[in-house]
């Protein structure tokens, strides 16, 4: 049995005569977002644009003939469409958008995952697809592990937030309070402030509600350092006799820790508690769905 090796790499055999019989060596390409959307909006998915790069990893080694763009839908290498044929010049700027996802895949729905690769057509008229058929990973562990290195990029279909609808009449109970403010199944009201800004009621009237900014292009939520309670108002409402000082909260943590859920009605985040005399509380989750 005659067995092929395909290598993505930037080495040739004329390069490393050790190299053994049998093994293909690829250009390795490389493919980065540029601009536009990062992710598609289930309730407007036609609005999506994207633009991303194409080019080769190695600018100096052998080149395809041609490298054909493709897009795969959850996975299913068995249905990638082509999105841009024949690229033989690099780099090269490719335009993706919801119009095209939807012409070639249908329906598109939240948690959908598209991923954009390059099939590989050698010089002697060779393929080699950038999602294998029989599954597993288009390329071995150590490529993506080199610096900068980008073989495939993946938008993601989000659940679209529309703040009208998102909060409704705004009511809403706690699922979960790491801090300890609230208990599960509290009562809170959140109201809209800004097109993408909505409030959350505190444990105290004398606290300041949490202003939360969302960034509906990801769903993600931001509340900005600010401050909630000044030294009287902390130690009417937890005590201490002054020894915490004020106390200021902000999100904390990577972006996909703090976030909005529209099709679920729920609300995620982790918030820092800081006293000013205290230091440093750490970070709390606290998880709040709308009130059935």
């Amino acid at each position: 049995m005659l067995l092929t090796i395909v290598i993505v790499s930037a080495c040739r055999k004329s390069d490393n005569p050790a190299m053994p019989d049998g093994i293909v060596y690829l250009n390795q390409p490389t493919i980065k977002k540029v601009s536009g959307d990062i992710a598609v909006k289930d309730n407007e998915p036609d609005k999506f644009t994207a633009k991303f790069s194409v080019d080769l990893y190695f600018k100096n080694s052998e080149k395809p003939k041609y490298l054909d763009i493709v897009v795969v839908k959850n996975g299913d290498a068995k249905n990638a469409k082509v999105v841009k044929g024949e690229i033989s010049s690099f780099p090269a700027s490719i335009d993706l958008t919801g119009v095209q996802l939807k012409a070639l895949f249908g329906t598109i729905s939240s948690g959908d995952n598209f991923d954009v690769g390059a099939n590989y057509i050698t010089n002697d008229n060779k393929t080699y697809l950038a999602f294998p058929l029989g599954g597993g990973v288009p390329y071995g562990s150590t490529v993506t592990q080199q610096p900068d290195a980008s073989p495939t990029i993946r938008y993601t279909a989000i659940c679209g937030f529309d703040i009208d609808d998102f909060i409704g009449n705004g009511k809403f109970e706690i699922v979960e309070d790491g801090w300890g403010d609230f208990g599960a199944g509290d009562a809170v009201t959140v109201k809209k402030t800004g097109a993408a800004q909505f409030t959350i009621s505190a444990i105290d009237p004398a606290f300041k509600d949490f202003v939360v900014d969302v960034n509906d292009a990801d769903n993600s939520a931001v509340i900005k350092s600010m401050l909630v309670g000044n030294e009287a108002t902390v130690t009417s409402v937890y005590g201490g006799g002054g020894a915490y000082g004020s106390l200021t909260v902000a999100t904390a943590g990577a972006s996909s820790a703090s976030f909005v859920n529209p099709c679920q009605d729920e609300i995620q985040l982790n918030v820092q508690y800081v006293f000013s005399k205290y230091g440093n509380q750490g970070a709390y989750a606290l998880k709040l769905k709308k009130a059935n």
